[in-house]
């Protein structure tokens, strides 16, 4: 009975003992001042002085290459036989097929003549309508006969021709894969040829640049002639990204090229883009809620309030703001992660 007596007394001794929990810090964090700034995207490229039209020289025909008349960096002109592949065969093929059109032309005069014959007999009454019709047939079975062979003969005389490789336009050799003894394949690339005098620069764009390209200004250098800087216009970008560097082809068309402009110079490509204002962030402000992108934003007591953003694009360090603040908000750029609704901080800026 004494025990349950002096319960409520150890009770209350022990809990005028217990000490208020001491205040939560306030915790510092660095603050940024949302505000308008203006900026220039401006990043640089290397690219490689090419030709605007290069295309592979292939055989239309297989066989065993016999001669090679050009070489790597050769200027060559339209018509110009730069190989040759041995053509005994194809020859003896296109003499078979004027042996068979001539025997052909030979059976068709003499159809033709035997229908004659044939038409003068009708007339007098010898030979019945019908043996005229089969005679007519025969003279128009042989003349069809003999225009297939003709079209043979010629589809084989023109195999014959492809054993030599020509050039189809003047240009200069870039690349040279000949070798006399060499058998090659139908298309088989032999040489390439870079087209006419018109010269580009083939650059090589990340896929996070890429947006930047339209409507920028671009500047040209030549690294055996720093001296001298060309201004470009975009002409070409590919549609899809190379599998393997995953970046996107572009050619640059310069506006002044002149004679320093030899094929395989390497170049650097400045890209200055246009100049534009709007609200950025550090990334660091940027935080993840729910899947929704939110900053944290200061109310004039110091408190912080999570805000939902609307991003744009990225550039470099700082993100673009489409939506969500004004100009003019403060928000936490450094120890965003550790804070909490309403929690009151003390602004470092």
């Amino acid at each position: 009975m004494r025990h349950i007596l002096l319960l409520p007394a150890i009770l209350a001794v022990s809990a005028c003992g217990k000490s208020e929990p001491p205040p939560e810090p306030i915790r510092p964090v660095k603050v940024w001042q949302v505000g308008m700034q203006s900026s220039a995207s401006g990043f640089e490229l290397p690219g490689e002085v090419r030709a605007r039209r290069e295309n592979p020289l292939a055989f239309r025909v297989g066989g065993k290459v016999v001669e090679c008349r050009a070489d790597l960096g050769t200027t060559v002109k339209r018509g110009q036989v730069l190989a040759r592949l041995e053509g005994e065969d194809y020859r003896l093929v296109s003499q078979s097929g004027a042996a068979s059109v001539a025997e052909l032309k030979s059976t068709a005069v003499f159809a033709d003549a035997e229908l004659a014959r044939y038409r003068t007999l009708r007339e007098k009454g010898f030979v019945s309508a019908a043996v005229l019709d089969q005679k007519k047939a025969a003279a128009d079975a042989a003349r069809a006969k003999l225009e297939a062979m003709q079209s043979t003969n010629a589809a084989q005389n023109r195999q014959l021709g492809y054993t030599d490789l020509v050039a189809d336009s003047d240009g200069v050799l870039t690349a040279a894969d000949c070798n006399p003894g060499q058998v090659v394949a139908v298309g088989q690339p032999v040489f390439r040829l870079a087209q006419g005098a018109q010269r580009e620069i083939e650059v090589h764009v990340p896929e996070s640049q890429v947006t930047h390209l339209k409507g920028a200004s671009y500047n040209v250098g030549l690294n055996a002639a720093p001296e001298k800087l060309y201004r470009g216009t975009l002409r070409e970008l590919a549609a899809a990204a190379d599998p393997a560097s995953r970046t996107y082809a572009a050619r640059i068309v310069l506006d002044a090229p002149d004679a320093a402009l030899r094929l395989g110079m390497s170049a650097s490509v400045q890209v200055s883009g246009k100049s534009d204002k709007g609200l950025r962030l550090p990334l660091s402000a940027v935080t993840g809620r729910d899947g929704q992108p939110k900053v944290w934003k200061l109310d004039k007591s110091s408190a912080v309030h999570g805000v939902a953003v609307t991003l744009g694009e990225i550039e470099g360090n700082e993100v673009r703001v489409a939506g969500g603040l004004y100009v003019g908000d403060q928000v936490v750029v450094a120890g965003a992660n550790l804070l909490r609704e309403g929690q009151v901080v003390r602004p470092l800026k």
